[in-house]
């Protein structure tokens, strides 16, 4: 169908949801039975459900600390080491408790270490480059879609090459869906485990892009007394700028069709296996490079 209709239903979405995309956005905790799943529903409603088909788990060895050269990084029980280029140094925020009586419902969480990377490479994205590391305990008490989300992440770890759901756990809880995943993988750490991926969260059908998309690890201490999740932007040559429809698609990108709607879960099928199938040391920062931060965090109790 011609037209501007899935620039018709993107507008409709944020006009109904009230709530746009913005820098902070993704740093603020949701309420999982709140706006964060009123959105998911809209855009899974809106996207067909044959778009971006999962890739198959596998396993990085772990690397110890020795092995990573880099800078050198502890706050508190939590250390780690920045590779080489990728940052120089980073700042610990201890971010308080948020309960109910506190705040608003979709920023009640528990209280966390926050480590924000400075001299990043890649500034002006949608996501910060950010380690959160959460009372495992605590964390579970906000809802029943936390210990459910942290059980998922368990059992891809203990069977990577199983089948994997169609949207991939990811805390914290966010305004926006899920909308494609590639080149996930189990990584383990010193003192844990859990996976890695690439994703972009949307509120409505947007092409795939560098402001939006990200590398995160979703893991959990050996101990079972800390949930970790990290957030590093990164970019890859083929894909546009932003998710502008102004923002052009390289040559050897994929054009997204904004004028044919029906497309879309075409066009979504095709940038996530191309995505999925590129050699990860071409992203930028690379994927071991971002896996090589991972795997040397050492979280020790307290």
């Amino acid at each position: 169908m011609k037209g501007s209709f899935l620039a018709f239903a993107a507008t409709l979405v944020l006009a109904t949801l009230a709530c746009g995309l913005s820098n902070q956005a993704p740093n603020t905790p949701l309420d999982p039975s709140g706006l964060g799943t009123i959105v998911a529903a809209t855009f899974q409603a809106l996207t067909p459900a044959e778009a971006a088909s999962p890739t198959v788990a596998t396993e990085t060895p772990p690397t110890a600390n020795s092995q990573t050269n880099g800078i050198e990084i502890s706050f508190d029980n939590v250390s780690f080491v920045i590779p080489d280029g990728l940052a120089n140094g980073g700042s610990s925020e201890k971010v308080p408790a948020v309960s109910a009586e506190t705040g608003a419902p979709w920023e009640v969480g528990p209280a966390y270490m926050k480590i924000t990377l400075s001299s990043y490479p890649l500034q002006g994205t949608m996501w910060k480059p950010e380690i959160r590391v959460y009372p495992v305990d605590e964390f579970r008490q906000i809802d029943s879609i936390v210990g459910d989300r942290m059980n998922e992440i368990t059992s891809i770890v203990s069977n990577p090459s199983g089948p994997l759901p169609k949207n991939l756990p990811f805390l914290p809880f966010i305004n926006a869906a899920q909308a494609f995943y590639g080149q996930m993988q189990v990584v383990n750490f010193n003192k844990g485990s859990g996976i890695r991926y690439l994703t972009q969260f949307d509120q409505a059908p947007l092409p795939i892009n560098n402001q939006e998309m990200f590398y995160t690890f979703q893991g959990l201490s050996k101990d079972g007394k800390y949930f970790i999740s990290v957030t590093l932007p990164l970019s890859v040559a083929f894909l546009p700028a932003d998710g502008s429809q102004n923002s052009p698609t390289p040559a050897d990108g994929i054009q997204m069709d904004w004028n044919n709607y029906e497309n879309f879960p075409v066009y979504l099928n095709a940038v996530t296996q191309k995505i999925s199938s590129t050699d990860p040391s071409v992203f930028s920062p690379s994927l071991p490079k971002l896996d090589g931060l991972i795997q040397s965090i050492v979280i020790n109790s307290p």
